[in-house]
Formats: C-alpha cells, sequence, structure tokens
C-alpha cells in the first residue's frame, strides 16, 4: 500500500494539518506555539532527516536532526544571526546559547509554522553528536511533553463511547487507524462490512479478507492463548511510508486495518484501553 504523506494527510480528513508541496502545518496562530511545536517535532525524530520549518511570514530555517539531537543548522531565509551558526559542521555544547537565540528569534517572526522533511543534507559525521533537543527546551523553558488525559479520564471517556469493544478500540486509536474494516461473521455478504476510511485503503483491505481471512484466522490462532480466542497482532509493515496492517480479533468478529507509522506503539494501548 504505497500512500504518499499528501494523500496520508487528506486520508485522515485533517486538511487544517495539511499545507502545499507535502508539508505538514504545526502551529497555526492558535493552540501550541511555534517554538514548542518545533522542539517537539525534533524531539520526535530519531532517524536522521532535514527538516525545513517555514514561518506564515516566508522566512525559513532547516536543521539536520537525529537522535533527538540538532545536528547542524544546513539553511536560512530572513532569519536574523543565522549566519554564524550556517558555517558549523556540527553543533556542540558551545553553540547551544546560539542556536536558542536563533530559533527564539525565528519563531518570533510568525505564529505560524510549516514543515517539510528529507534526508540529511551531509554525510552522517557528527550523527551522535549535536545538541540534544531536552537541553535546548529546557534553556527556552518549553515542555517537551505533549498534554494527554489522565489514564482515568482517558478510560472514563472510553466507556462513554456507544457500541462494544470495536467501538472503544476505534475511538482510543483516533486519526492513527487510518483505515479498517470489520467483519463480524466470518460466513458474512462482505457488504454488511463495517468500514471507515478513504475508499481505495478500504477497497484493499476488502480484497484482503475476501482472499486470506481462513489465514488471517489461523495466523491469529498461532500467537492467541487458545484457538478463537480475542488477540491482536501487527503482522507486516510498509517499510517504505512507515504504515503497519493491523489484524485483530474479539467478540466474534475481525478487524483488520491500516495504522500510520507513528501510531503503531498505541495499539497495544488502545487494545488494553478497550478491554477495560
Amino acid at each position: 500500500m504505497n500512500l504518499s504523506l499528501e494523500s496520508r494527510l487528506r486520508a485522515l480528513q485533517a486538511v487544517s494539518l495539511f499545507a502545499a508541496g507535502g508539508r505538514r502545518i504545526l502551529a497555526a496562530g492558535s493552540g501550541i506555539g511555534p517554538l514548542a511545536a518545533l522542539l517537539r517535532e525534533v524531539n520526535e525524530t530519531i532517524l536522521a532527516r532535514s527538516l525545513q520549518f517555514e514561518g506564515g511570514d516566508g522566512a525559513m530555517l532547516a536543521l539536520d536532526v537525529a537522535g533527538r539531537r540538532v545536528l547542524r543548522v544546513t539553511a536560512a531565509k530572513d532569519v536574523p544571526g543565522a549566519e554564524a551558526l550556517l558555517a558549523v559542521p556540527v553543533l556542540s555544547d558551545n553553540h547551544k546559547d546560539d542556536l536558542c537565540r536563533l530559533l527564539q528569534g525565528f519563531c518570533a517572526l510568525s505564529p505560524d509554522l510549516q514543515i517539510a522533511a528529507a534526508p540529511v543534507s551531509r554525510s552522517a559525521e557528527g550523527m551522535t553528536v549535536g545538541l540534544p533537543v531536552s537541553r535546548l527546551a529546557e534553556a527556552l523553558g518549553v515542555d517537551l511533553n505533549l498534554d494527554e488525559p489522565e489514564p482515568e479520564a482517558e478510560a472514563a471517556a472510553l466507556m462513554d463511547v456507544p457500541g462494544g469493544f470495536f467501538e472503544r478500540f476505534t475511538a482510543q486509536m483516533g486519526a492513527g487507524l487510518m483505515a479498517w474494516i470489520l467483519r463480524r461473521d466470518a460466513a458474512a455478504d462482505p457488504a454488511g462490512d463495517t468500514q471507515a476510511g478513504p475508499e481505495e485503503l478500504v477497497e484493499h483491505l476488502q480484497s484482503f479478507l475476501d482472499d486470506e481471512l481462513d489465514a488471517v484466522l489461523a495466523q491469529l490462532d498461532r500467537v492467541a492463548r487458545a484457538p478463537g480466542d480475542p488477540v491482536c497482532a501487527v503482522v507486516s509493515a510498509d517499510l517504505t511510508q512507515g504504515h503497519s496492517l493491523l489484524c485483530l480479533r474479539a467478540e466474534g468478529a475481525v478487524l483488520v486495518g491500516v495504522i500510520s507509522g507513528e501510531a503503531a506503539g498505541s495499539v497495544l494501548q488502545a487494545w488494553n484501553a478497550a478491554r477495560r
């Protein structure tokens, strides 16, 4: 399932988070501020990436990042004070104050912030050095933790979701479950399937279930405590886009879905929360 970033964002119906050229909108004048959004984005980046941030006023700042560290400043447009850091091959503690001032100055130019990601612009040297984003956040007084509901409040909210296990599970997964199809009876007419997501993805899932349902059930039996028991498994991944295929059985039904790369880690949490 080859799904571009643009298609993925449109599939999530998150037009407000989409910008031309495959960019994502991190801040738009309300909610999280651009400085916190920028630092949190770096903090979520483990693999080496070049992150190009653009403000609503046309200013641009590009950073090579890896392992939650800022490795170097690679490009800048209309950002005062960037010239000195552009000449630094790999940032170190000696550059922390200068980088903090640069980030503050860039983010103060506009309340809007967009991002585009690309491969790192230079060689892999310095991947284990650079400036940790946690140190920058501490110096700038920014909380890197996303605001998340308390577990008790989250569980209570889930119990208010009408329906059974699958309704609670899909509500817990939210936009991370990009598309899914639920077959409540293996012998039922596929026209009776419950489904959600972009039509082209649902069609792939429908075809997959039609052709591979017996194999899916057999695979789930291999990882379940006993044949027929409730079980949840991520059975494959698209290494290009990072999306995964989810197969889940509970209450006599099977759900097959596509989960976005960053949401794969929340599957177990959603499973446990929905089963309470």
